[in-house]
């Protein structure tokens, strides 16, 4: 048995001017695209962690497009499995940027396929950091062409991903864990979107 380490992207919720965090919440903590305001995204849901749970019943849910995640989780070989997730994050006014944001723990278990080619798991535990505590990741993403790729620490084709993959674990663990304050930000984020005139409210946000 041993420790595996997958590290998947999800489009996070794009950085607005900061006189909108009332309305949008603390902008240090990156979420993932809960208003649909990405033109990438894939399907009908936000593909990323769900901090305050998919039904918004509290559990730590992550959900997933990629079937290649599905396969991995489903082996039932492993004694520990980190999920960790890098955020295509757009801050207000920059260029694009891959950064490491958190983690999930998860028991070797089967992922719930809760529409067609949609997958959600459902984490034991998780560490979430702010931006600021975050590690920026865009050069080695870019320069290795990996922005849409799920990368595992026992590739046997890649190597290299087993060093980085766990220095980048090392480093959200030795910051503080902020996944309350997440926890709370996706849930004014999701009663924003409940408001029927809630894009006409973020108009001068982007």
């Amino acid at each position: 048995m041993e420790t595996l380490t997958i590290c998947v992207p999800f489009f996070a919720l794009p950085g607005m001017k900061p006189d909108c965090n009332e309305l949008v919440g603390d902008q240090n903590l990156i979420v993932r695209d809960i208003l649909g305001l990405n033109p990438l995204r894939k399907g009908e849901y936000e593909n990323g962690p769900y901090l305050e749970g998919f039904n918004a019943d509290g559990k730590l849910d992550y959900v997933f497009y990629f079937e290649e995640v599905e396969k991995i989780i489903e082996r039932k070989a492993y004694d520990q499995i980190y999920i960790l997730f890098r955020a295509i994050y757009k801050p207000y006014q920059k260029e694009t940027q891959h950064i490491v944001i958190g983690y999930y723990t998860v028991e070797n278990t089967q992922g719930l396929e809760i529409a067609p080619g949609a997958y959600a798991i459902t984490g034991t535990s998780a560490y979430f950091v702010d931006y600021s505590d975050a590690l920026d990741i865009t050069d080695i993403i870019v320069g290795y062409n990996l922005q849409d790729s799920i990368m595992k620490s026992n590739s046997q084709n890649h190597p290299e991903y087993k060093d980085w993959i766990n220095s980048w674990l090392d480093h959200i663990k030795s910051k503080e864990n902020k996944l309350q304050a997440y926890i709370e930000r996706s849930q004014k984020l999701r009663a924003l979107k409940a408001e029927e005139d809630y894009k006409d409210k973020l108009k001068g946000c982007l």
